[in-house]
């Protein structure tokens, strides 16, 4: 049976698991919540390039929380920003 040292004596990893389940249930759920509102945001632009209003309006998420995926979706290389649209720079796929 594998055992974890922890302060005040030893927990099996069963219980250890069974203890921060709350915890690792959220991480998932967060996780989860991200990848799909990345997903929105690709299926969006997959046809063509898009401003942060045009991708809020499309996908019913505020443009705030657009905005700060847009930008975490640029800086891993996942979309390039474009031309500007009037006040807006449209956001789009990078290719491959």
């Amino acid at each position: 049976m594998s055992q974890q040292e922890v302060p005040g004596g030893t927990m099996d990893l069963k219980a250890l698991r069974e203890s921060r389940g709350e915890i690792v249930e959220r991480v998932r759920s967060r996780v989860k919540e991200q990848n799909r509102i990345e997903k929105q945001i690709a299926e969006t632009l997959k046809n063509s390039p898009k401003t942060v209003p045009e991708i809020s309006q499309a996908t019913g998420l505020p443009t705030e929380t657009v905005f700060w995926y847009l930008m975490a979706l640029k800086k891993y290389g996942k979309v390039t920003e474009g031309q500007q649209k009037d006040s807006y720079f449209a956001y789009e796929l990078k290719e491959g």
